[in-house]
Order: C-alpha cells, then sequence, then structure tokens
C-alpha cells in the first residue's frame, strides 16, 4: 500500500518531468550558440532549460490568478445580489459583514452597518426573541429559524424571518444569518385565512339553508295530506247523516300523516347530527320491500309497483336511515310526476342487480311519466332546482348527498325508455 505522502511527491515528480520535457523541446526550437567547450554547453542547456520553465510556471501561475479572480468576482455577484440578505456576526452579535440585498433590506448604508450590534436593527418588542435565537443559535450545531421585526430606515419595520447558523474559521465561531422579508407572504396569508374563513361561514349558512329547506321538503306533503283529511272530515261532519267509517278513515288518514312528519324530521335531525354515518349491514332486498310498502300507504295504492330482486344478493354496508330516505324520495318524486301529468296506469319498477366490477348493489327505479327534459338535466341534482309547480327542488340534491355519504353514486339515465330511470350503487360488506 502506497502512503499518501509518497503518491504526492510521485504526482510532484511526474509533474517536473513533464514540464522539463516540455521545456527542452521548446529549447530544441532555439538558435543554438556555438560554445568550444563542453560544461559551458551542457551549463548554458540546463540554465536555458530552467528559464522556460519558469516562463511556464510563471504563465500557469497567471492563468490560475485570473480564474480565482472571476470565480471571486462571481461569487461577490452571486453573494451581494442574492434575493435574500446575508449577515455575518461575531460572537458578541456584532455585524462583520453584510450584502447589499441584506443593506437594501434594512434601507442603511452597507459601511456605517459594519461594527454595530445586530440587536439595534430589532423592533423594541421583539429584541427578547432575538436574544434567545442568538444564544441558541451559538449553542447549537444546527440552523435555527425565527420571525421578528427589523427597522427598516427612520422608524419603519418589516417583518423578516432570521434562518441562522453557527460556524466556526479556526478557533474563532461566528454566526451567519439568511434574513428575508415576510411581510407580503404574511399578509397573503393573513388574507387566504381571512377568505377561507368567510368560506367556511357562507358553507355553514349554505348547509343551515339546505336544512331548513330539507324540512320543509319532508313536512310539505305529510302537512298538506293532513290539510287534506281534516277538509274531508269536517265535511263529512256537517253532513245531515255524518258517515262515522269514512271520518274515521279520515281521522287515521291525518294520524299516519302526523306520524311520518315526525319521523322525517328525527330522521333528518339524526342525520345531521351525526359526525359520523353511523353504517350497518342490512338485506337491500328486504328494506326495498319495507320502503314500497311505506310508500302504498302513503299514497293508498295510487300507483302499481313492478318488483325485481336478486337471488343470494350479499350484504349491503351503509346507513340504514340514509338508504330508506333516499329511495323513498325517487319514488316519490315518479308517483308525484306521474299523478301530475295523468299517466292512466302509473307504475313503478324497482330492479336490483350486481356490480360484480365495483362489488356493489345496483338499484334501478324507473316510472312511466313524463321523463326529464334534456335541458334541464345539467341541474337536475342541484340543491333548490325543482320541475314540479309546489316543489322546492332537496330531494334529489339530499339523496345523491345520502348515497355519496355511503359510499355510493345515484344517477339519472334519462334515455332508456319512457319515463325517468334513476339508477344508485350501494358497497357490499365483504
Amino acid at each position: 500500500m502506497i502512503h499518501p505522502e509518497n503518491k504526492s511527491i510521485e504526482s510532484g515528480r511526474d509533474e517536473q518531468e513533464s514540464l522539463r520535457l516540455e521545456a527542452e523541446a521548446q529549447l530544441s526550437h532555439l538558435p543554438q550558440k556555438k560554445l568550444r567547450s563542453q560544461p559551458a554547453v551542457e551549463l548554458l542547456h540546463e540554465l536555458q532549460v530552467h528559464q522556460i520553465e519558469l516562463e511556464m510556471q510563471n504563465d500557469e501561475l497567471k492563468r490560475s490568478q485570473i480564474l480565482i479572480e472571476e470565480c471571486r468576482d462571481r461569487f461577490v455577484d452571486l453573494y451581494d445580489f442574492s434575493p435574500v440578505g446575508y449577515f455575518t456576526l461575531s460572537a458578541e452579535g456584532t455585524v462583520r459583514e453584510v450584502n447589499l440585498t441584506g443593506a437594501a433590506l434594512l434601507n442603511v448604508d452597507r459601511k456605517k452597518m459594519l461594527n454595530h450590534r445586530f440587536v439595534l436593527l430589532v423592533a423594541a418588542e421583539d429584541r427578547d426573541l432575538w436574544h434567545r435565537h442568538f444564544k441558541s443559535t451559538k449553542h447549537s450545531g444546527e440552523k435555527q429559524s425565527c420571525e421578528l421585526k427589523l427597522k427598516r430606515g427612520e422608524g419603519r419595520f418589516f417583518q423578516a424571518k432570521l434562518e441562522s447558523l453557527r460556524v466556526k474559521n479556526n478557533d474563532e465561531s461566528s454566526v451567519r444569518i439568511i434574513v428575508s422579508d415576510v411581510t407580503e407572504k404574511n399578509q397573503m396569508e393573513r388574507e387566504i385565512q381571512e377568505r377561507t374563513n368567510e368560506m367556511s361561514e357562507l358553507h355553514t349558512l349554505h348547509v343551515a339553508t339546505q336544512t331548513a329547506a330539507a324540512i320543509a321538503h319532508d313536512l310539505n306533503q305529510p302537512l298538506l295530506a293532513i290539510t287534506t283529511y281534516s277538509e274531508a272530515a269536517l265535511m263529512l261532519l256537517k253532513a245531515e247523516t255524518p258517515d262515522l267509517a269514512k271520518i274515521e278513515k279520515a281521522i287515521s288518514g291525518c294520524e299516519r300523516q302526523a306520524l311520518r312528519a315526525g319521523q322525517s324530521i328525527r330522521e333528518l335531525l339524526e342525520f345531521l347530527g351525526m359526525r359520523e354515518v353511523y353504517v350497518e349491514v342490512f338485506d337491500l332486498n328486504k328494506e326495498i320491500q319495507n320502503v314500497l310498502n311505506a310508500a302504498r300507504m302513503e299514497y293508498e295504492m295510487q300507483f302499481e309497483t313492478q318488483l325485481h330482486l336478486e337471488k343470494n344478493l350479499p350484504l349491503v354496508h351503509a346507513s340504514r336511515t340514509h338508504v330508506k330516505k333516499a329511495l323513498f324520495n325517487l319514488l316519490r318524486n315518479g308517483i308525484e310526476a306521474m299523478q301530475d301529468a295523468g299517466v292512466p296506469v302509473p307504475t313503478i319498477t324497482v330492479s336490483i342487480s350486481i356490480k360484480k366490477d365495483e362489488n356493489a348493489a345496483q338499484v334501478t327505479v324507473r316510472d312511466n311519466g313524463p321523463g326529464i327534459k334534456e335541458e334541464v338535466l345539467h341541474r337536475l341534482f342541484k340543491p333548490f332546482f325543482t320541475t314540479k309547480d309546489k316543489g322546492i327542488g332537496m330531494g334529489l340534491a339530499v339523496s345523491r348527498s345520502l348515497i355519496e355519504e355511503n359510499g355510493g353514486q345515484l344517477w339519472i339515465d334519462p334515455l332508456d325508455g319512457p319515463g325517468a330511470t334513476f339508477h344508485f350503487t350501494l358497497p357490499f360488506a365483504s
């Protein structure tokens, strides 16, 4: 194994030999003087070789000097015109060096800043912070950061970010600091935060508006039904021979609709009050049958149903309350659309299938009503948009939100036959 010092010596010898060969080559092209004695010839030759070697070394030194000066100039330019201020402080906190950007940031002549304490540039209320930061930097080998106010010119201040690092040069320690103006950045962050807060308030207001609209939407139908049943009961009571059976039926209808309204409010408030969706595993076939039975009871068999269940359907994983609410809204929309259009035999078809590629169940609800006009399809799920004379446009918006909350999707397929066809999916439990 060759020692590093031996390598250095050998490298020097190689360079010397190379230099001598180059000098002798140059000397061979020069005119030679005729000398009588051989020793004089050899001595002159040796002197001429040494002279050429020295000239070559001098040229190399000049080239190196020029390169060093160019590198120095580039470094000085990069240092002085950097986008951040550079400061070098002594261990006592006096300014030893500062670049042009640092002087410009503080609007102070660079020469006047040298040999002055950096703390004098710090706002009075932040000087304790500066002392802690400087002390921490001196006692730590890692970069330290802080933000404080620095004085700019006469009496003006700006918010500055300081990144400091302790360095050692021989036995002497110093602290190098990068100073950047973060006033605009902080102002922008404050504005962004203010806009975010405003958006949050608007969102809260929007949610409150949607909540009120959803409650109104759920109460509208049962209240209308209660009014109708009440008017019928009053008319029957005013008859000469009141039909007690019909009166009892009307009162029972009022009670049923009142219970429905209360249940709707409880379900909606439960949904709005839950921070997390309460999900469970249940049989979707059975739940759809229950919702259809409830819809038949509410509308007193004013429509026909066709139900196509999927045998051996896996259990779904979702909120039972959400699914019932969404499905009931779809059924209600179809039934009322067929009633308003005067369809002779209003029919609702509900089908269930398996989407193997998504590991989910797909429910399809189809009516034979007038359908949805193509020009309003893009607004159909928007809150407060409705095609009904008395609707407020929250049913479909709430339904889509409920299905998506449970990991599914809800969409319309308007070109699939007469009427309107809606689909929604729900994930399987496994």
